[in-house]
């Protein structure tokens, strides 16, 4: 397996793919974690990146936070080739005036929202690699008029894709989700056989597609004890195992239903390459208490690569100066480093039940 995982100071410059960093909700915490990452020598050597945003909100962070103003043009339409060297600022002219930091409005989640649209049709026509993505605000995306709950369903549309995942990576955790952006009650309603086996089957292919080798996927029970013999629900005997059983006949290497108290722990000692978690929290609970802000969202099953960071807009501290560019860098820098690895053939390295990137 060819490795591409080069460090910042050993990316040669004609490995560097193009990706296209959305800023966000422009009153949230992207502008600020965005000029703060630029200005991060692992992520600026990791990927040549054009950032799509409005440059009266990056101007105005750069100037209220006295961060470094890291552009070398600002563009009103995309760039004729990606043979550019320092970061590029795309202004689609779509930010109303009057915006604050903190500010929840229809007028934000128009203008997130129609980055997140270009950057994917970019990707799409083959413009950039792949796209990077600061946190959404979901009621401001909503008043908006927008019918997408989040980035992954709102890319899985644009992209015109039906099965798609949610997939956290980190150093000490990787898990994919089931169900996303629902309530407790849809989320339980979803946990059916076929579901179950065709997120097994979508996992398993772009594990290979990306790393080169099949994974080892630990799936998380549903109900306490995983069910213990449907004392405490039927769920696991009459949905889990039996999909399950259908992904090993097909070739795929799954366990379980593990009891969620237990899966995480395993998968992190090296047991499993990745966990399936059946709804939303299941996930991200024991992803953020483990790795803080060093877990990577990457949207499996679309064309293109898409990374983001693993946390929201943060409205509270918006504009304060306060917000860590943590997790941006490592969407940047994972980002480089799966496109790198398509380029390659599935080069990318995973090991120890992690993305190992």
């Amino acid at each position: 397996m060819n490795e591409t995982r080069p460090t910042a100071g050993e990316t040669r410059d004609a490995d560097r793919p193009a990706l296209a960093v959305t800023l966000g909700d422009p009153c949230g915490i992207g502008p600020e974690i965005v000029l703060k990452a630029l200005a991060n020598e692992k992520a600026a050597a990791a990927a040549r990146l054009i950032v799509i945003g409005d440059e009266g909100c990056m101007r105005r962070a750069a100037r209220d936070l006295k961060l470094r103003w890291p552009f070398g043009a600002v563009l009103r339409e995309p760039p004729a080739s990606r043979r550019w060297e320092k970061p590029q600022l795309l202004d689609l002219g779509n930010v109303e005036d009057g915006l604050r930091p903190g500010q929840v409005s229809a007028a934000a989640g128009r203008a997130a929202g129609e980055d997140v649209e270009f950057a994917a049709r970019m990707a799409l026509s083959g413009a950039v690699d792949g796209i990077v993505t600061a946190p959404l605000n979901k009621e401001s995306l909503q008043l908006a008029g927008y019918p997408d709950p989040g980035h992954t369903e709102m890319l899985a549309r644009i992209a015109g894709v039906k099965k798609v995942a949610m997939l956290f990576w980190s150093e000490e955790l990787s898990v994919a989700l089931l169900t996303t952006h629902v309530s407790m009650r849809d989320a339980l309603a979803k946990v059916t056989r076929a579901r179950v086996l065709a997120q097994l089957e979508l996992l398993d292919a772009e594990w290979r597609r990306f790393f080169g080798k099949r994974p080892r996927i630990g799936v998380a029970a549903l109900n306490p004890h995983a069910g213990e013999g449907n004392r405490f629900g039927h769920e696991e005997t009459r949905e889990i195992i039996p999909a399950i059983s259908a992904a090993v006949e097909k070739g795929l290497t799954v366990y379980g239903p593990v009891s969620a108290d237990a899966v995480f722990i395993q998968a992190r000692r090296g047991d499993f390459d990745v966990v399936l978690a059946l709804y939303h929290d299941q996930a991200t609970i024991p992803v953020k208490l483990l790795t803080g802000r060093r877990a990577v969202n990457v949207t499996v099953g679309l064309p293109f690569v898409r990374t983001s960071v693993d946390h929201g807009t943060a409205m509270d501290i918006a504009g304060k100066g306060v917000a860590s560019d943590e997790s941006m860098v490592q969407a940047i820098v994972v980002g480089a480093t799966l496109a790198r690895a398509l380029r390659n053939g599935g080069g990318a390295k995973a090991a120890r039940g992690s993305s190992g990137l």
